[in-house]
């Protein structure tokens, strides 16, 4: 029923099936919403910032982001691997233009080194073979200008999640350093710099 594109091979992938988007819009939209709206104000954008959303998933956070870019200063790129989300993410932001798509892995997608003031993580790396992410977040700190940051997210529960010590381990393998980094709940929020 969902196959995995031909050109995602290093990933474990798998579309989402209809029901599985169909609930998770409703929850993003609905239960989820604070939650985004809180990352979203939390990383404090002046609207000038290039940005991108790494695993934009089903757009809920890529639409607050972009409404807190100034059209003509600020700009939102959105990344996923899923067609079927990267739809949804479109639908969610488009009465936004200063704000584009780019389908597939990091690693191979055509995105300039040192392009981006801001990259959110969220809830996105512990999806990630664990023999795959440290290429990928190398390929993400690339993306990142001198001096920019990334603003992660990881859920850390140990049936479905990431040890803060191994996301630490990965960003700091790539370059990066933990301005800040703490526990909330079950999951991890930090934020590295280049």
């Amino acid at each position: 029923m969902n196959t995995v594109p031909s050109d995602f091979t290093s990933m474990s992938f798998r579309e989402p099936g209809r029901i599985e988007t169909m609930m998770t819009r409703l929850a993003t939209a609905t239960v989820a919403s604070g939650y985004y709206k809180r990352l979203v104000r939390d990383i404090g954008l002046q609207g000038n910032e290039r940005v991108m959303d790494f695993g934009s998933g089903s757009g809920m956070a890529s639409r607050y982001i972009a409404e807190r870019l100034t059209d003509g200063e600020g700009h939102l790129t959105c990344v996923d691997v899923s067609k079927v989300w990267m739809e949804v993410t479109k639908k969610r932001t488009k009465a936004f233009s200063n704000v584009d798509f780019k389908l597939g892995e990091i690693t191979s997608l055509d995105i300039e080194n040192g392009s981006y003031d801001v990259i959110i993580i969220s809830f996105v790396l512990h999806d990630v073979d664990e023999h795959e992410r440290q290429a990928m977040v190398n390929e993400i700190a690339n993306k990142l200008k001198s001096g920019g940051r990334i603003v992660i997210r990881e859920p850390t529960r140990s049936d479905h999640g990431m040890d803060p010590t191994d996301l630490r381990t990965v960003m700091m393998g790539a370059g990066l350093t933990e301005s800040e980094g703490k526990r909330v709940g079950s999951r991890f929020d930090a934020v590295y710099r280049k």
